[in-house]
């Protein structure tokens, strides 16, 4: 299975994206699919003083 984006009216290979990009899509996307059933996502930042 392939996965393009469309980003810009472009269509991107998720492969070719860097990894930082690959992570906040796929956050993103979590997200709207958590919305979509009911649920409102809650994200936990890391406490850099611990």
């Amino acid at each position: 299975m392939r996965i393009f984006l469309k980003l810009e009216d472009n269509y991107v290979n998720w492969e070719e994206l860097e990894k930082e990009k690959q992570m906040e899509f796929g956050q993103a996307l979590n997200d709207r699919s958590l919305r979509a059933i009911g649920y409102e996502p809650v994200r936990i930042t890391p406490d850099k003083t611990a």
